[in-house]
């Protein structure tokens, strides 16, 4: 039936949707053959639905590829540099209190709680002044020559500052040695006698630590008097700590110095000399003193000699730090000729090999030093056990007495020096000063360094540092009227390869001082550029076994066998001595004394009896002795401290 008043399109809508729904879906089937399929994104391509599972299996291979990978190349990891990040964080605060920006909470009324009053006493530190560092006692000073280690200028070209432009590298210098008292030192920290003592809680949990010793020299002037006081010079990389804080750094930076310090103390109060492969060992100044002159008993002598030599053995078999890796310098001269290397040999095997040798070799003489110590001790009746060896120990304030040294390279030779010291340790005070009375500029005063100096000792006694060349006059005679003229003998000496060479002449007025100086022993040049130290040793093992080769290795030449010597002076006459002597005997020679023209123009008027018994003409003729039987050392010493790295000089 025929539907009156309904639209057509009403009428069949529900044929319309059904049509259009077929042609949709029509659409999409036709889609999926006449345009591309669907496809899987996998992260890195897409891929049809058919080929998905391909995928996968091609990823699960490669995982578990890098699961059984036993090399796997790593991800760079970003250093944090938390020492940096933790002194950014003190810049600021280290002048200031740290006070919470609000309560942790609400407090409670312990009083209260326990029924009683509870009297707040504030902390009151008494007296605040300067620590009185103690003085160190006077001073020991000894002059020496020895030659430098070629491969030292190599390593360190500063070494070339205090050595000839040639080798061999002699260089002359000085060493001086005072005692510091640690246990004076807790009774100023402690307040005890009539110190007032520093706050516990200010240098309790640091430590105290020797940061150096203080040296300073004055030079005797030709009228007797001494030069203004100057400091001395240390060699190239001698640990500092002094150099390593300025007062514009921060408490956290004193404090890593004061440990670094502690770590290596033996190396900070005792430096080690400039390694050498010719001339005298060295040893401290007071080894070569009787202990009487000391002041101190043989016994503890030994005992000091103990501690030290326990020390190095347990420093040498325990290394208590990595030094950073260092690129051997090349900027220095090096071997003949004054030539630079290019090379960077850097860490080897062998140079590794090689100073464990050593190391080795110098454990096994300090321990024979110790046995021989202990028999020693054992024969004065102190139980070798029982000897006091507490100053190896890092903590000072435990040691009544603390050996201190220091090397002086810039003592010129041929002139008389006298020497005084101060210990420098850390400054308790520094940075301190919100603990102080704010109001009080004395005190804040002493927060400001982060050092504190001691007084200065006496003066040592005298030292004369050897002249390059000298000569002695040991005979004269004077002018007899029909006789021979007048004539003297006169001794040339001449420092080369670390020992005095000698010869003997006879002058007459007129004449000049000059001679040829044999050169004995088996002594060599080395080209660095050429030749590595320990080729260099394994020649010289062999040459003082007389096992070596005729054939000279290449990048070693001989030394010459004969050194002219010429030293500008000339003899003006022989005298008889107006004065004579109050023991002289009847036929007795007369006393002469001879004029010598010098080569500025003076007169040196000189005594054979003066010059005979004179301590420098002493020394001369025990170093010529030695030097006929002396024989180089192992070359390719360490010429740098590694204790050194630990501190490097703070920037302005």
């Amino acid at each position: 039936m025929k539907l009156k008043g309904v639209n057509p399109i009403v009428q069949h809508i529900e044929k319309l949707v059904l049509g259009l729904t077929a042609l949709a879906l029509l659409a999409v089937i036709s889609m999926q053959f006449v345009s591309q399929s669907n496809q899987i994104d996998t992260g890195t391509r897409k891929v049809n639905p058919d080929q998905i599972y391909n995928e996968l299996e091609s990823k699960a291979n490669a995982l578990q590829s890098q699961l059984s990978d036993q090399s796997p190349s790593l991800p760079d990891i970003q250093p944090v540099n938390l020492v940096e990040s933790y002194n950014r964080a003190f810049e600021s605060s280290g002048d200031s209190i740290m006070q919470l920006a609000s309560s942790l909470g609400t407090g409670t009324d312990i009083a209260s709680l326990l029924g009683t009053e509870i009297d707040v006493v504030k902390t009151d530190f008494g007296p605040i002044e300067s620590m009185r560092v103690p003085q160190t006692s006077t001073p020991i000073a000894a002059s020496s020559w020895a030659t430098l280690d070629p491969y030292a200028v190599l390593e360190v070209p500063q070494y070339a500052d205090f050595v000839p432009s040639a080798q061999p590298f002699d260089f002359s210098s000085v060493s001086i040695e005072a005692d510091f008292s640690g246990t004076a030192l807790r009774d100023v920290l402690e307040g005890k006698g009539d110190h007032p003592g520093i706050p516990r809680n200010f240098w309790i949990s640091t430590g105290m630590a020797v940061m150096g010793l203080d040296v300073e020299r004055q030079e005797l002037q030709a009228d007797g008097s001494w030069s203004a006081s100057q400091p001395i010079t240390t060699p190239p990389s001698t640990p500092l700590p002094t150099n390593a804080v300025s007062k514009d750094d921060a408490l956290v930076r004193l404090n890593q110095i004061i440990a670094s310090a502690q770590d290596v103390a033996g190396e900070v109060m005792r430096p080690a000399f400039p390694p050498t492969i010719s001339g005298p060992d060295w040893q401290p100044p007071s080894d070569s003193i009787d202990s009487a002159d000391l002041g101190l008993s043989e016994t503890q002598l030994l005992q000091r000699k103990l501690t030290r030599y326990t020390a190095e053995v347990d420093r040498l078999k325990n290394p208590t730090r990595t030094a950073p890796t260092r690129t051997t310098s090349t900027g220095g001269r090096g071997g003949r000729g004054g030539k630079t290397s290019n090379q960077d040999p850097g860490p080897s095997n062998t140079s590794t090999s090689s100073s464990n040798d050593r190391n080795k070799l110098k454990i096994e003489r300090l321990e024979k030093q110790i046995e021989d110590i202990k028999s020693d001790l054992d024969r004065l009746g102190v139980d070798a056990a029982d000897a006091d060896t507490s100053s190896a120990s890092l903590n000072i304030l435990d040691q009544e007495f603390i050996q201190l040294w220091a090397h002086d390279l810039g003592a010129q030779p041929g002139k008389t020096y006298r020497y005084r010291t101060r210990a420098v340790l850390n400054n308790p005070y520094f940075r301190k000063g919100p603990y102080l009375d704010e109001s009080d500029d004395t005190q804040q005063a002493l927060t400001i360094e982060p050092f504190a100096r001691g007084d200065w000792s006496n003066w040592s006694n005298p030292v004369d540092v050897g002249a390059k060349e000298f000569f002695f006059v040991t005979e004269a005679s004077s002018p007899i009227a029909g006789a021979t003229p007048p004539q003297a003998r006169v001794e040339l000496y001449s420092m080369y390869y670390g020992y005095y060479r000698r010869s003997s002449l006879n002058i007459n007025p007129g004449e000049s001082l000059l001679a040829d100086l044999r050169i004995s022993g088996d002594l060599f040049m080395f080209d660095t550029e050429t030749i590595k130290p320990d080729a260099v040793n394994t020649y010289i093992a062999d040459v003082n076994q007389n096992t070596a080769d005729p054939t000279l290795p290449d990048g070693v030449t001989e030394a010459p066998s004969r050194l002219s010597i010429n030293l500008g002076a000339f003899l003006l006459g022989v005298t008889p001595d107006p004065i004579v002597p109050a023991n002289a005997q009847e036929g007795d020679a007369p006393a002469t004394t001879l004029l010598f023209r010098l080569p500025d123009g003076s007169i040196s008027h000189r005594s054979p009896a003066n010059d005979r018994n004179s301590q420098i003409y002493s020394q001369a003729q025990s170093s010529a002795t030695k030097a006929s039987r002396a024989t180089l050392r192992p070359a390719g010493q360490p010429a740098s401290s590694e204790a050194a790295d630990l501190f490097q000089k703070t920037e302005p």
